[in-house]
């Protein structure tokens, strides 16, 4: 799993398949799963009881009409098939389908990829935010800033760098490669570059012999370089400072001394590395390489203290988190001092407590929910243990959303409710296993996505609950006209044609309706909460049965007066036309009456009853598509009568939202 770009290596096999760290992660990667969605579930639920009560329905009354009621075969199977259509709420796949994958392009603009749609429903449910430091919440622009030898410290902004420092410096650089990915190594080679160019401190011809890599168990880095003889060996060495001084084994006072100077720099925001040297005399040239880096005897050189910045965007957004009732969680692998230092500047948390990758590790699973719910930074941790973060987490009942660059956190990401890889210093693995990708690495676009998602999750609500509301008039005028010997109010082609009015009605001005002004002052919400829920549907089902009855009246007190059939059957659907208007503009805000949201800043609102009007006049003014409709010839009278009906739809929908409001007003209260 490592790409070669250039020179020429010798790769000896010790381990394959999940004995190796690749395989392990594969291992732990194919063993996570991700997290399903419970709107998918739901809708799924939902759908099919719609339907066996549907298809039990229609059958119902198909044998009612031809045997009961001695109706032809023919129209006996359209009033069944006109009632299966209209009980059947075919647009709540595509509310799902198209609300997701446009509130998915709506966050790409946004500078975050949807890998996974599923996500973009998880977003409004989040409850904790766990981020990395580095990149995330700073700029990931590494500077030296400050460098310590004993009690002589030096400052970037002096313009010369003493003597003093000179060695340090050198061997920071030889610890580090020519030519690093990494922007801290990056930083230790720019600035050794610029201060100690034509000195003899700088290496860049000389290539390690050997080299140890940072482990969990030292967190410290040695390269070995040939020395002045072919039995002796130069060490230089970087790493986390008490690592650095454990391998030099100094003195207790010594440790303190340089433990004191770490946290006064890390206090200061500063990310610290130790840098020590070495020399190993072999005894013959033949001797192979110790197995650890505690074999060897280093000194000490001093502290190098590296500043980035935070984003200049972060503090606002991680208010709008602690508004939005987010909890922040940061994970760094820096110094606890440094992590505090960074979460006061960017208001992360007022809590100082810190737990460290160390603590975790001696903690059980129980311990472990129990501590991070008193802490919110989480320092010298290994990437490793934020797998183990994100289910204490979970178990704890928590909504999670994690962020993670490397490949050691891809089971992580995938095991996180919504994982986020970043785009720009990401790895291929890591951004395989996340369901979003952060193309510009800002915590701010994150925030971004999740004011999108609860905004997407409202609309997808209100299209849900306008969908429920306009089929039970229809569920209505389609199935009591047959049970009441009625003549029939709707045949097929008009539940068709309403169809295609509400399909595009729920989906497109449902869909680009703006988010609500207090959508990041709200908790979030339950993630097994969705839009099916009792009390949306109770509403919407209010609001329809209200009008259905309102349209079964009229058609009732029409027939009463000696109406023709066809007569009825204009007024009754031209009021339903209308009263589908009313729905979309009541379900769009149920805090305002249903004409008072004819204003707002939906543009396709408009444009959306335009197309609705001109369909309407279309099939009531074109002789070939009435009689198709089976409707008489347009008039006054019924349309008056229309009109009539639609007011008293208007003082229903009010009655209804007052009642609403009234109820959450005193359960509240």
């Amino acid at each position: 799993s490592t790409v070669v770009t250039r020179g020429v290596g010798l790769a000896v096999v010790q381990a394959t398949g999940i004995a190796t760290a690749v395989g392990r992660i594969g291992q732990a990667l194919a063993t996570t799963q991700e997290a399903t969605s419970g709107l998918q579930q739901s809708s799924r639920t939902l759908i099919r009881n719609l339907t066996a009560i549907a298809l039990l329905l229609a059958l119902s009354l198909v044998l009612v009409a031809w045997l009961w009621d001695g109706r032809a075969l023919l129209e006996s199977l359209l009033s069944g098939i006109a009632l299966a259509m209209a009980i059947l709420p075919e647009e709540i796949p595509v509310i799902l389908t198209v609300f997701l994958a446009l509130g998915a392009w709506r966050i790409a603009k946004a500078r975050v990829l949807t890998r996974r749609v599923p996500a973009v429903e998880a977003l409004g449910a989040i409850t904790v935010l766990a981020v990395d430091k580095t990149g995330t919440l700073t700029q990931n622009r590494m500077q030296v800033a400050e460098l310590a030898v004993g009690d002589a410290v030096f400052v970037v902004a002096q313009p010369d760098l003493p003597e003093t420092f000179h060695t340090l410096v050198e061997f920071a650089m030889l610890a580090t490669p020519i030519d690093p990915f990494d922007p801290m190594e990056k930083a230790i080679q720019v600035f050794g570059h610029g201060r100690l160019a034509g000195t003899e401190h700088v290496h860049d011809d000389r290539q390690p012999e050997f080299q140890y890599e940072l482990s969990p168990d030292i967190l410290a880095m040695t390269r070995v370089f040939s020395g002045a003889r072919p039995d002796a060996h130069l060490l230089a060495t970087k790493g986390a400072p008490e690592a650095v001084a454990d391998l030099c084994h100094l003195s207790a006072a010594d440790r303190l001394a340089i433990q004191q100077r770490v946290e006064a720099m890390a206090a200061r925001g500063l990310r610290v590395l130790g840098v020590a040297r070495g020399l190993w005399e072999a005894g013959n040239p033949d001797t192979p390489w110790p197995k650890t880096q505690h074999d060897f005897d280093f000194r000490f050189l001093g502290l190098v203290g590296f500043f980035d910045p935070p984003r200049p965007d972060v503090p606002a957004a991680v208010a709008e988190c602690r508004d939005a009732g987010i909890r922040v969680l940061m994970l760094t692998g820096d110094h606890p001092a440094t992590a505090r230092a960074i979460a006061g500047q960017v208001g992360l948390s007022e809590r100082a407590e810190v737990i460290t990758g160390p603590e975790i590790a001696a903690l059980d699973d129980e311990a472990l929910r129990l501590r991070l719910k008193q802490v919110d930074l989480c320092a010298r941790l290994l990437p490793e243990q934020k797998l183990r973060l994100v289910r204490a987490l979970q178990q704890a009942g928590e909504v999670v959303a994690m962020t993670g660059d490397g490949v050691n956190d891809a089971p992580a990401l995938k095991a996180a409710d919504v994982g986020i890889a970043m785009g720009e210093h990401g790895t291929d693995v890591a951004r395989e296993a996340a369901a979003l990708v952060l193309l510009d690495d800002s915590f701010a676009s994150i925030v971004g996505a999740i004011r999108s998602g609860r905004r997407i999750y409202d609309n997808i609500t209100k299209a849900t609950r306008f969908v429920f509301a306009v089929h039970m008039p229809i569920v209505a005028l389609a199935l009591l006209p047959a049970l009441l010997r009625w003549p029939v109010l709707l045949l097929p082609v008009h539940i068709v044609l309403l169809e295609l009015l509400i399909d595009p009605a729920c989906s497109i001005v449902f869909e680009a309706e703006p988010a609500a002004a207090d959508i990041m002052h709200r908790p979030p919400r339950s993630l097994h909460a969705n839009p099916f829920a009792a009390g949306n549907i109770g509403f919407a089902l209010t609001q329809g049965l209200g009008i259905a009855a309102i349209l079964l009246a009229g058609s009732a007190w029409l027939q009463h007066l000696g109406w023709a059939e066809k007569d009825v059957r204009i007024s009754i659907f031209s009021a339903l036309v209308f009263a589908l208007f009313l729905l979309i503009l009541a379900n769009r805000d149920l805090t305002r009456p249903a004409l008072r949201n004819l204003s707002g800043n939906n543009s396709l609102l408009a444009p959306m009853f335009a197309g609705v009007g001109a369909v309407l006049v279309a099939v009531l003014a074109i002789p070939f598509t009435r009689g198709v409709m089976g409707f008489a010839a347009i008039g006054m009278p019924p349309l008056l009568i229309a009109g009539g009906l639609v007011v008293l739809c208007v003082l229903w929908l009010q009655t209804v939202r007052w009642t609403n409001n009234r109820r959450l007003h005193w359960t509240q209260k």
